[in-house]
């Protein structure tokens, strides 16, 4: 009887143990579809020099100005300075829980968080905080601080960080270095990595009760910068923060190279402009076609000091062109729509207006290695067609 009960009893715990869900390992990154590129012992990534040397300072321009140094809030939406965390100019001073790859199309590695563990339904999503981050004034991060940013940001600050706590069933310390997200229903298979992409920020230097004012007092993030001079309106200034916790980890090696980072503020193009002719900025990123190729005469382009340079971007291009209204009854046709397309000359537009440097847009692939141009239907192709 006492062997029955034995067999009865360890019968019983396998099923038990059989039945609980599997447990996925961390791991060093996570894609939008399928796995990331880079190994776990990546060392960084492809695109970037990990031996460029540090030092000196550059400068941009930008046009418009500035009365903000914090960009998570409504106010002074458009007017906050550029930088703080910025996907031109990098994060300087703020930083998510992961870092984008840019040579993938949506793959994110290791950064305040150093491992990941995500449900293979993408219900839940458990960051696992790298101990050596740390806040610019040296104070570590931690899971107080995610929690408290998820508040603050939806009790405070603007969309779409408002808005994230909605799509979030409940958000827990589970460690010293760990935090877990679950999701209700409204999220969707890209919500984790929207988390992940959320910046976080200190709870002990920020102020709930007054977070959504504008302030031009220099902020502590955990970024390579830190804030050195603020001329409102102007200029601010970023110096590389020496002792910066995340200059060796693989997502950053290769990256936050200058001393030193000025952002210069112009009130219109044409002054932007002028001021790049006469050496204040390092590059003018004009789009006009146009301009580009009317204002190329000026001393240092002649002397050689200024190189113009037109290069492929390789992802699909930003639509320009006209955008119909299809509510209104006038265009709901589609055919309609096709003979306005007709219509438009965009050959004689091209040479005419725009120096002929623009191409037909004619997928919203095109220019990416998703796109059907040039390339015939396999197969499985054609038997979907």
């Amino acid at each position: 009887m006492d062997r029955v009960l034995v067999r009865l009893i360890a019968a019983t715990s396998f099923l038990a143990l059989s039945l609980l869900p599997a447990l996925s390992e961390p791991k060093h990154g996570i894609a939008m579809q399928g796995e990331p590129a880079l190994p776990p012992d990546y060392q960084h990534f492809d695109y970037v020099n990990p031996d460029a040397p540090k030092g000196g300072s550059v400068t941009y321009c930008v046009v418009g100005s500035f009365d903000n140094l914090n960009p998570f809030i409504l106010k002074s939406l458009r007017t906050t300075a550029r930088g703080m965390i910025d996907t031109v100019y990098g994060n300087l001073v703020f930083e998510p829980l992961m870092q984008r790859s840019y040579n993938e199309p949506f793959s994110l590695y290791g950064l305040l968080a150093d491992s990941v563990d995500m449900d293979p339904d993408r219900k839940s999503i458990e960051f696992h905080l790298n101990p050596d981050a740390k806040w610019s004034d040296g104070q570590p991060v931690t899971p107080e601080d995610v929690l408290f940013t998820y508040d603050v940001f939806t009790d405070k600050g603007r969309p779409p960080y408002s808005d994230r706590m909605s799509m979030i069933a409940k958000l827990e310390k589970t460690g010293d270095h760990s935090v877990k997200f679950t999701f209700n229903d409204k999220a969707n298979r890209e919500f984790p990595l929207i988390v992940a992409l959320t910046p976080i920020i200190p709870k002990h230097a920020f102020d709930k009760d007054t977070f959504d004012k504008t302030t031009l007092k220099p902020v502590i993030g955990s970024g390579p910068y830190t804030v050195d001079k603020v001329q409102p309106g102007q200029r601010i200034v970023f110096k590389r923060n020496p002792n910066y916790w995340g200059k060796d980890i693989p997502s950053k090696r290769g990256f936050d190279n200058f001393d030193q980072i000025t952002i210069e503020y112009f009130l219109n193009a044409n002054a932007k402009t002028e001021a790049f002719k006469k050496g204040i900025c390092a590059l003018d990123d004009e789009t006009d076609p146009v301009k580009r190729e009317r204002d190329v005469d000026f001393p240092a382009f002649r002397k050689g000091d200024v190189k113009q340079e037109y290069f492929d971007t390789g992802i699909p291009p930003v639509v320009t062109g006209f955008l119909f209204n299809t509510r209104l009854p006038k265009f709901s046709n589609p055919v309609v729509r096709r003979a306005l397309g007709m219509l438009y000359d965009f050959e004689w537009a091209n040479k005419n207006l725009f120096a002929g440097k623009f191409n037909r847009t004619m997928s919203f692939w095109q220019n990416s290695d998703l796109s059907a141009l040039g390339h015939p239907a396999d197969d499985r192709e054609k038997a979907l067609l």
